[in-house]
């Protein structure tokens, strides 16, 4: 099996109380994965000690070489994946939520499935894909539902999940993409994905192990509203 050189993008806010999960799953995919690799944390302006136990955990003290950890003020996860990936050295770059409800390892399983892939291929993690396995609180798939209808919609993507934050893409593309990235929140996935769609990449939606973990940072009510709005000027991106 190939295995490129991937970057590891990992936006930060306020994850003290998940950062177990997250160095459990990153020591599974380092015992796992056959080539070099990268760990780039971007801490999004966090209050709590997020960014202290970043610098002190014994999985970034023991691979300190791979280890970027990188601070700006809060913009929001599009602006943190932003300048994660300007940062960037791998072949391929893996954006992955902190919370790791998708586990890193799951890039072995597609690069066994695909047996390599096209620089003009953005891969996608999907949790509609029958053979995907989901653990997920109602009220959020129910949601989630209603938001992709209106991304569909609004955006003519033709993609079934949009919002699942595990996503490879080639470096070059993923610089290109989020280096003209405007919407820097919650909805940032909708643009890099209708900027790549213009371009004329092809968007695989690939299947995931994803179970919902306690602590989301989206608020249901202001959050929709604000992602609806970004929503709505996406559509109007021309190529």
């Amino acid at each position: 099996m190939y295995s490129p050189i991937i970057s590891l993008v990992i936006p930060c806010f306020n994850e003290s109380d998940r950062l177990p999960l997250l160095f459990s799953a990153l020591e599974d995919f380092e015992a796992k994965w056959q080539n070099s690799c990268e760990y780039i944390f971007v801490d999004d302006g966090s209050t709590d000690t997020t960014l202290r136990q970043l610098e002190s955990h014994t999985f970034c003290k023991s691979t300190a070489r791979k280890i970027k950890i990188l601070t700006q003020a809060n913009t929001g996860k599009g602006g943190a994946l932003k300048l994660g990936v300007a940062h960037a050295t791998g072949e391929y770059v893996l954006t992955i939520d902190a919370d790791m409800a998708a586990q890193p390892t799951d890039i072995i399983l597609w690069l066994e499935k695909k047996k390599g892939f096209s620089k003009k291929e953005i891969l996608i993690g999907s949790r509609e894909l029958k053979n995907s396995h989901v653990e997920d609180f109602g009220h959020r798939k129910l949601i989630g539902n209603i938001f992709n209808r209106i991304i569909r919609i609004a955006t003519g993507l033709r993609i079934n999940d949009t919002q699942c934050g595990f996503k490879l893409y080639e470096v070059n593309t993923a610089k290109l993409l989020f280096g003209s990235l405007q919407t820097l929140g919650w909805a940032h996935d909708v643009e890099i994905l209708k900027r790549a769609n213009l371009l004329g990449y092809a968007i695989v939606e690939m299947p995931v192990h994803w179970k919902a973990v306690k602590g989301s940072k989206i608020n249901v009510l202001k959050d929709s509203w604000k992602m609806f709005w970004e929503v709505i000027r996406i559509r109007t991106l021309k190529g």
